[in-house]
């Protein structure tokens, strides 16, 4: 059995365990394009305890990154600092330990006669994007991710959709998502300047951004600002074995 060191930041002190081999075989199975939905499942299989905020799909994106790398650095062939990719990249060139959640939201003004501000993104909030891929005709790739994450995050009016079920909130992102895009594009071009500059101001743990196909952790500034973005899969957490009788190659990376 591993020994998982706790894990602390300022919101969160977590506790991880070893993943049974079913719980492996049915994460090894989940769909390989739902990595926000795979991330959710393993973090609620792995975390055995957790003060500060229980539920896994309600940490920011960046929390969840640090405990899914966590658990890759006590249970990786290369140690803590493990490799990342074939860039010869390390852990330590993504990690900002020493910048922790700051600020649930920051207000960014107002446009169109809406008082916007932007918060943090949430697993839960990911996840949702993901699901809507294809759901707004027209709309694909890293343009679904821009619209994604901006309806997800942008408040205008305080209008959160707090509360809301899963497919509650599926149905009011896709109307929020509908909304933004039929802005006009000079609106639309200033929303996305403010919600990118607010995303700055929002950064924590790791520098997130996102490609076509989903989220993506870009290099720390500085010395390793050359290296390519990557991504920390929960699905690379499990053997090879686990994999094969989840029904995935090995070379899936799944």
């Amino acid at each position: 059995m591993i020994n998982f060191p706790a894990l602390r930041t300022k919101r969160l002190t977590v506790r991880l365990k070893e993943l049974t081999m079913m719980d492996a075989i049915t994460l090894a199975s989940l769909p390989v394009h739902l990595g926000e939905e795979t991330a959710t499942y393993f973090l609620r299989c792995a975390v055995s305890e957790v003060v500060g905020i229980e539920d896994p799909a309600q940490w920011t994106v960046q929390e969840r990154t640090l405990a899914i790398c966590h658990y890759m650095a006590s249970t990786f062939d290369d140690g803590p600092n493990f490799t990342v990719g074939s860039s010869g990249a390390r852990y330590s060139d993504y990690l900002m330990g020493e910048k922790d959640y700051d600020e649930d939201e920051v207000g960014v003004g107002a446009i169109e006669d809406d008082e916007w501000t932007v918060r943090q993104l949430t697993g839960a909030m990911a996840s949702a994007i993901e699901r809507l891929q294809s759901e707004l005709p027209g709309v694909t790739g890293r343009t679904h991710w821009q619209i994604g994450l901006m309806a997800a995050q942008m408040v205008p009016n305080g209008e959160r959709g707090d509360g809301l079920g899963e497919g509650e909130f599926d149905a009011f992102l896709l109307e929020r998502m509908r909304v933004i895009a039929n802005f006009p594009e000079s609106t639309f071009v200033m929303l996305a300047e403010r919600y990118e500059e607010a995303r700055g101001r929002l950064e924590h743990l790791f520098r997130v951004s996102f490609d076509e196909t989903g989220l993506i952790v870009l290099p720390r500034e500085g010395s390793a600002a050359d290296l390519p973005p990557a991504r920390f899969p929960a699905g690379s957490c499990i053997t090879s074995f686990a994999r094969y009788l989840g029904g995935k190659p090995e070379e899936s990376g799944a």
